[in-house]
């Protein structure tokens, strides 16, 4: 297995942000590379993937060298990570989450954000569990994580 940091667990809620606002694509000329839009909408992000390596140009992924929100997002549009066939719901109440104005507001201290997040619906239990089934998969993930310098880009309005 790929020798590399693990994933903080907050980045998962903002990778299922991604995924449930469809901010996630893979330009048809553009193999090997995904685009993914910020919870914010002000910056696109840059995934890069082949043989055994995943790379963005997320801070977290470039400077942290974990695998950020982009990369965990990419993973499981790839589905490479799995969700449970009946999660289609659980994923959309992370929908128009703006995790850079909770992340922000707290300092960067992930945890107090997703908590912010989660005390403001009305079950957390099947999100937290969602968010464990998927934390699972990706430490069994055989990839190395590296930071790309693309070029930071605006999504097109």
């Amino acid at each position: 297995m790929a020798d590399r940091k693990a994933t903080p667990i907050a980045k998962i809620y903002e990778a299922l942000s991604a995924i449930a606002d469809k901010r996630v694509t893979f330009p048809a000329d553009q193999p090997g590379e995904a685009l993914v839009v910020s919870s914010d909408h002000s910056k696109q992000y840059t995934v890069r993937f082949g043989d055994g390596f995943y790379s963005a140009n997320d801070n977290a992924t470039y400077w942290q060298h974990y695998a950020g929100y982009p990369i965990v997002a990419v993973l499981i549009e790839q589905h490479k990570i799995g969700l449970p066939s009946n999660s289609e719901k659980i994923v959309q109440a992370f929908a128009g989450v703006d995790w850079k104005a909770l992340n922000t507001q707290y300092k960067n201290d992930y945890d107090k954000s997703t908590a912010d997040f989660l005390s403001q619906v009305d079950d957390p239990k099947p999100l937290q569990k969602l968010v464990r089934i998927i934390d699972d998969q990706l430490g069994a993930l055989d990839f190395e994580v590296k930071g790309n310098r693309a070029q930071m880009r605006h999504p097109e309005q």
